[in-house]
């Protein structure tokens, strides 16, 4: 076989276009966005929750881990009065009536089911029906946050509008990054001296 033989320049190619489509996207609000699903599952400690996929306008994709909670409590029984409304609010705006779903086998570019390493069975999501295809201004925020020493990030769901909302309009104009607790107490006064082992806010909830 024909030893292969890449060009740079493609590779560097390539990559862009990745990290253009794929990964973590900027504090803003994405205007006429599709949800490309709503995965439903659950953390360890048993509350239902749904990863939620994005997709803007010009492409990209961001999946949003435990967007949601749809319990009204926390498995350590605590009220996720906030988190209900939050996914209440989602539901009104996507059109989410049911938590039917149906089993959606996650693919690579070329089509291919994408396997498990552990044990090259086929990946599939429980994907609920109602989310698919739905349009919607979605406000997404970069949060800061750290652990073993080092800077974290990823998006959060601040909240969701019908496509063309003044609402959305006025969020877009004051939202901002957002900073969690550990960042915080990580940076404060200059101190970067972080705890050896964090715990995020949710999930010692969850």
């Amino acid at each position: 076989m024909a030893d292969l033989v890449f060009n740079l320049e493609e590779v560097e190619a390539v990559e862009e276009a990745q990290e253009r489509s794929f990964g973590l996207i900027d504090t803003g609000v994405y205007k006429n966005a599709e949800i490309v699903r709503a995965v439903l599952g659950k953390t360890k400690k048993g509350n239902n929750i749904l990863d939620v996929t994005v997709k803007t306008e010009d492409g990209h994709e961001v999946t949003v881990y435990q967007a949601y909670c749809v319990d009204t409590k926390w498995a350590s029984g605590a009220d996720n009065k906030y988190g209900y409304e939050a996914w209440l609010r989602f539901a009104k705006v996507v059109g989410i009536k049911s938590f039917n779903t149906f089993q959606e086998a996650i693919t690579d570019a070329d089509g291919k089911p994408i396997l498990k390493k552990s044990d090259q069975t086929p990946i599939v999501f429980n994907t609920l029906k109602d989310s698919v295809g739905k349009k919607c201004d979605v406000a997404i925020q970069k949060v800061f946050g750290y652990y073993n020493n080092e800077v974290t990030e990823k998006n959060e769901i601040y909240d969701v509008y019908a496509v063309g909302s003044e609402r959305s309009d006025k969020v877009a104009s004051r939202l901002k990054d957002k900073e969690d607790a550990d960042y915080k107490q990580a940076f404060a006064n200059g101190d970067t001296n972080a705890p050896e082992e964090v715990e995020e806010d949710v999930g010692s909830l969850i």
